[in-house]
């Protein structure tokens, strides 16, 4: 199985590490890194976290973030999310 990164997980890492370096641009860059490696570690065991009860996706917590992925041939990563934030609102849109 290989690990697949989409635009929007993309992008939500770039916003996580703009707004860490804020404060460390070397702290905010060792944490993108530490989560890529949680992603990557996702291929290992896609399996090993609970389903989302959203978009057929599961969630692994990490800190305080959410990574959000879909399995099929791959483990896609759809997004990663402040767990604080409204998830169910922004990854399903029909929840409105």
């Amino acid at each position: 199985m290989r690990l697949v990164i989409t635009r929007a997980a993309t992008r939500d890492l770039a916003e996580i590490e703009a707004f860490i370096a804020r404060d460390s641009a070397s702290a905010a860059r060792r944490f993108v890194l530490k989560l890529l490696d949680v992603c990557e570690g996702l291929v290992d065991q896609p399996r090993a976290y609970a389903e989302a009860g959203v978009q057929n996706l599961r969630k692994r917590p990490f800190d305080d973030y959410l990574i959000f992925y879909r399995l099929s041939e791959t483990v896609e990563i759809v997004r990663i999310l402040h767990a604080a934030r409204d998830w169910v609102r922004l990854l399903d849109p029909a929840t409105d």
